[in-house]
């Protein structure tokens, strides 16, 4: 049990630490390409909230393993390609296409990766509510007037964000897993 609390909080620490290098580098995407303008830039376009909003998010993918307790090992090319597919998503989120086509790309990425890399109702649970948590606090926080999105669609939001968060989960979520399993050294003797 102790062992299992212990790779839980490693993971927790590890997803907080990606929040903070590739959740903000992510992000600056949406800032150097015209997605969104905070309203106080403290650095590289960003405020100085956004590590720590990221950190917080990302290591949310903790729930998963927490939920689903002890689940098999995901492979690595899995756990792989659901971030990899999860940056690609944020590339295309800048992309000069109508919001419609970008939101139809990025559900049919979520789709391919779910697909491809979860297969499981758990994995599609958290991935639609972290597409209703995720664009509700950035509602949240563009109201408060944090920042502002350039290509609105309702409540402050883009059509496609959404459809960014499902593939968030897919992502997160499987390094998440992956993280939180035991080795065969953590495991101890069989």
């Amino acid at each position: 049990m102790a062992g299992r609390r212990l790779l839980l909080e490693r993971t927790t620490l590890i997803l907080a630490g990606l929040g903070v290098t590739l959740g903000s580098a992510l992000d600056g995407i949406h800032s150097h390409f015209g997605a969104l303008s905070y309203t106080s830039p403290f650095m590289a376009q960003e405020a100085w909230w956004v590590p720590p909003l990221f950190a917080g998010a990302y290591a949310a993918g903790v729930l998963r393993p927490l939920l689903a307790g002890e689940e098999p090992l995901l492979p690595g090319w899995k756990v792989a390609l659901g971030m990899g597919l999860f940056i690609t998503a944020y590339w295309l989120t800048v992309a000069p296409w109508p919001w419609l086509v970008r939101s139809i790309i990025l559900a049919s990425i979520f789709a391919v990766g779910w697909w491809i890399c979860d297969r499981t109702l758990l994995g599609v649970g958290i991935a639609v509510v972290t597409a209703i948590v995720g664009p509700t606090v950035e509602i949240i926080l563009v109201h408060e007037g944090a920042f502002v999105h350039h290509e609105v669609l309702v409540f402050g939001i883009p059509g496609w964000l959404p459809f960014l968060y499902l593939t968030s989960a897919v992502g997160l979520g499987g390094l998440a897993r992956w993280l939180a399993t035991p080795t065969a050294e953590e495991s101890g003797p069989a």
